[in-house]
């Protein structure tokens, strides 16, 4: 993440920030549910959103950023969008979410659940290997998997990301 861009935006995400990064099962009226689950970062789940979708993320979680997939950038920031998955330069106010982004991805689209302990241990080897602080913890396309299973991968993912997060903090200021 390239986070003085990110935060001249005004949008603020912890370090190790989660996101569903692919589209999730549909209907899934997921805004709130990725909430409720601890993910940093909140989307519609649909793999291309529209305003009223964009809208009703806001809506349902005013207090977290929102990232939309494809349709038109400019319409979608102008609901309150924070950061688009897109080539190129966002609109004013926005993120553009790259390919070149650097993700670690501690959840798979064709396993069971992933335990938190495992999920911390994966995000933890890859903070190390570069800066945390331009990491995204990402969940890829779960379309296919049952709603039940992309919940509990969820879950663990956001779990884990906090729980690397707090191992990175007493790193930090554990003295030998």
């Amino acid at each position: 993440m390239r986070r003085d861009e990110l935060q001249s935006t005004g949008t603020q995400v912890p370090v190790l920030a989660t996101v569903a990064l692919g589209p999730l099962p549909q209907p899934g009226n997921w805004a709130r549910r990725l909430e409720l689950l601890g993910m940093d970062v909140i989307t519609t789940g649909a793999a291309v959103d529209d305003p009223e979708l964009i809208r009703a993320a806001v809506a349902a979680v005013p207090h977290r950023p929102v990232l939309a997939r494809a349709g038109d950038p400019e319409a979608l920031v102008a609901v309150g969008a924070h950061i688009v998955v897109m080539d190129g330069v966002a609109p004013d106010g926005a993120y553009a979410f790259r390919p070149d982004e650097v993700l670690v991805m501690p959840v798979a689209a064709d396993a069971p659940a992933e335990n938190a302990n495992d999920v911390a241990r994966d995000v933890l080897m890859a903070a190390r290997e570069g800066s945390p602080s331009s990491l995204w913890v990402a969940a890829p396309d779960l379309s296919g998997v049952p709603e039940d299973v992309v919940e509990a991968k969820l879950r663990a993912m956001a779990e884990g990301a906090r729980m690397a997060r707090m191992w990175l903090a007493k790193e930090q200021f554990d003295t030998d």
